[in-house]
């Protein structure tokens, strides 16, 4: 990820937050909980767009599954 991309996150998070603030410590732990989730769905759908795959996780470990994988 770069800083562009990182920018880019925040803003559509802040867009689907309806810009909400946090008034209280906990209301920005749960905040801070949403966007990680959001970043970490943004960067799963990036994937899938870009390799047609849904498991991240393996495929950086072991590279790319063949059909063979897939049954």
């Amino acid at each position: 990820m770069n800083d562009e991309e990182d920018k880019l996150i925040y803003s559509a998070w802040r867009d689907s937050e309806s810009y909400a603030v946090p008034m209280t410590e906990e209301g920005q732990r749960l905040a801070d909980q949403r966007f990680y989730g959001f970043r970490l769905g943004w960067i799963y759908a990036k994937f899938h767009s870009e390799t047609g795959d849904i498991y991240r996780k393996d495929y950086l470990e072991y590279g790319p599954r063949t059909e063979d994988d897939q049954e």
